[in-house]
């Protein structure tokens, strides 16, 4: 069954969509198969994911039309559930059923082992679509500007999270997004979210043209610019995710097979086999992890948050 997440804030233009598409296309870099479900009437996911839907959420929803007819695909292994205004009359219908919180839960259940991750992306306010987003999902995500309005923001979303889903705690994650480290406020705001809310607290996303640039483009920070900071910190993040989730990578079947592993050296009580230290952070002394994603081989230090980056292969940008 998958793992249903809502990407939600209750405030715009904190780069909930930019974290749906960039973390989504990820995970399915990773190998998972994942639903992205657009539940805001804007349809900004299938911009950016440069798609042209034919049939909607609203089809579903309102009309009855069956789920797996009106999802599309959009990248190997990266399906879509689009929007588009239609939405805004679905909203006044839904919320006339009896059952209303739940119509998205059932509109998914058909589909919902298909996939191991649904990751849903909702509007900036608490719309009856919003509602049933945090009714499905398993988990919330609550990306949040590094910024004063957005902090407090926060509040309010666990606040609402805490009435429709009966505790706060479903808030599994809070992504800091367009950091700036050359701001002072900026690293103060980020010390008070971990102050507030620890471990729950991911990586920084820090600020980067590329990531705007790219949706314009329908293209993932992967595709359109996989040197920028943006697809290194959601790299990072996705890293953090799959972790988070117990989420293990595994190929895909576009991907080559893994190259047999070299045949152990021989060793002789005269010549003893030298062996290579572990590679080690640069700042604070800790041994570095790895992880691979869009072509990069990615050292990172949980302690510091050092990290630096290597391209692997070229995964054919154009």
């Amino acid at each position: 069954m998958a793992r249903v997440v809502a990407v939600a804030n209750l405030k715009g233009g904190i780069g909930k969509t930019t974290t749906v598409v960039n973390v989504g296309a990820g995970l399915a870099l990773k190998g998972a198969r994942v639903l992205l479900v657009d539940t805001d009437a804007q349809g900004n996911l299938a911009m950016a994911l440069g798609v042209q839907p034919r049939r909607t959420l609203y089809d579903v929803l309102v009309d009855g039309a069956p789920v797996e007819r009106c999802i599309i695909e959009a990248r190997p292994g990266l399906d879509l559930l689009p929007a588009d205004a239609t939405l805004l009359g679905a909203q006044p219908i839904i919320a006339r059923r009896p059952d209303w919180s739940r119509v998205l839960a059932q509109a998914l259940q058909p589909v919902a082992r298909s996939y191991d991750f649904v990751l849903i992306d909702s509007a900036g306010s608490l719309t009856p679509l919003n509602v049933n987003a945090l009714v499905c999902a398993h988990d919330v995500i609550a990306p949040t500007t590094v910024e004063h309005f957005s902090v407090k923001s926060l509040e309010l979303l666990m606040a609402q999270i805490g009435r429709i889903k009966g505790g706060a705690g479903h808030v599994r994650m809070i992504i800091p997004t367009m950091y700036d480290p050359r701001v002072r406020q900026s690293s103060e705001l980020l010390a008070l979210l971990r102050a507030r809310y620890g471990d729950r607290v991911t990586p920084p996303v820090r600020v980067n043209v590329r990531l705007s640039e790219a949706p314009a483009l329908g293209k993932t920070i992967y595709e359109y610019d996989p040197r920028s900071r943006g697809a290194i910190d959601y790299a990072m993040l996705v890293e953090y995710i799959s972790q988070a989730f117990g989420f293990t990578a595994r190929p895909r079947p576009s991907d080559p097979p893994e190259p047999a592993p070299a045949p152990a050296p021989v060793t002789t009580p005269h010549r003893p086999v030298s062996t290579v230290a572990p590679e080690t952070c640069p700042h604070c002394g800790r041994t570095l992890q790895h992880t691979s994603l869009a072509g990069y081989r990615i050292s990172y230090c949980a302690q510091c948050r050092f990290k630096k980056q290597e391209l692997v292969r070229d995964r054919g940008q154009g």
